[in-house]
């Protein structure tokens, strides 16, 4: 039955909550022209329970929704957003014993356009570093730390991604790589889990090319790298790994190269920052192969 859900239980903890069959709410990550990760925050209604805060867009589960639906469905109604515009990845439950508040992250390549209704006060994309700084919802605030994906750089290894997939790319490979490129521009904004690390958002891809491959063209958004003529494509991606590292920039190089793979992990960052994640090409191809 629709809107089944409103009304106010109390969990095994002894809070009140909204939501008789719990509540859930949408963790939208978009990236803008300039390059920044920004996140669809709520400036709550005043009359709202918890008013005058920031939040997500989100609310009550009805009987007949799964925690996505609704999530997508408030979403809808408090900020207009067009489901079908939106890429869903995963959810995090905060589950408090008889009563839990699912965020649904998700993503789309660039800022939407919104429009409130009666509970929002506003509603801004928020850049990722702003978020801690403003006045949030308890429940939010206590799950920010773990429902957070921080941004992240992904950088590839063309020649070692090309050569996983035998789909002829050592007959035109400039062709192929043209064509690794252009898909790459999928990923802006693209929100992951690698396996073994924390909620990711990207904000940047780098894709190194070396030999023939150096005169595929340009893709739209994804940024290129070009080992010099008789220089080796691994050193160009050191480099391009030092420098993102250096900068602070999390990083996640996809290659199956070993002696790579060594390379990168003896690089560090600023004030103990991580090395690379080295993950394998089909890891970034099952990701591009997602609807």
């Amino acid at each position: 039955m629709e809107h089944d859900g409103n009304g106010w239980v109390q969990c095994a903890r002894g809070h009140r909550h909204w939501g008789v069959h719990g509540a859930a709410g949408l963790l939208l990550h978009a990236v803008d022209d300039d390059g920044v990760v920004r996140v669809l925050l709520q400036h709550r209604a005043a009359w709202s329970h918890h008013g005058d805060t920031w939040g997500l867009p989100g609310g009550a589960r009805d009987s007949h929704e799964d925690v996505v639906a609704a999530a997508l469905r408030e979403a809808g109604e408090e900020a207009a957003l067009d489901s079908r515009a939106l890429r869903v990845r995963h959810r995090f439950v905060d589950d408090h014993g008889g009563w839990a508040y699912t965020t649904v992250h998700a993503d789309t390549p660039a800022p939407l356009a919104t429009v409130g209704n009666g509970e929002s006060e506003a509603l801004v994309w928020v850049a990722l570093p702003a978020v801690p700084g403003l006045a949030l919802h308890p429940g939010f605030a206590a799950t920010w730390p773990e429902v957070r994906a921080d941004p992240v750089v992904v950088l590839v290894d063309v020649a070692n991604v090309m050569g996983s997939r035998p789909d002829g790319w050592w007959r035109d490979r400039a062709g192929a790589a043209a064509r690794l490129l252009r898909s790459l521009d999928a990923l802006r904004a693209v929100t992951v889990v690698p396996p073994g690390g924390r909620p990711g958002v990207v904000g940047a891809v780098v894709a190194v090319l070396e030999g023939a491959s150096v005169a595929a063209a340009d893709p739209d958004w994804a940024q290129v790298r070009r080992a010099p003529r008789g220089g080796h494509g691994d050193d160009a991606i050191v480099a391009a790994a030092a420098e993102l590292v250096g900068a602070g920039h999390g990083v996640l190089a996809v290659t199956a190269d070993r002696g790579l793979r060594a390379r990168l992990q003896a690089l560090t960052g600023p004030r103990g920052a991580p090395p690379p994640q080295a993950l394998g090409p089909r890891w970034l191809l099952d990701l591009l192969d997602q609807p």
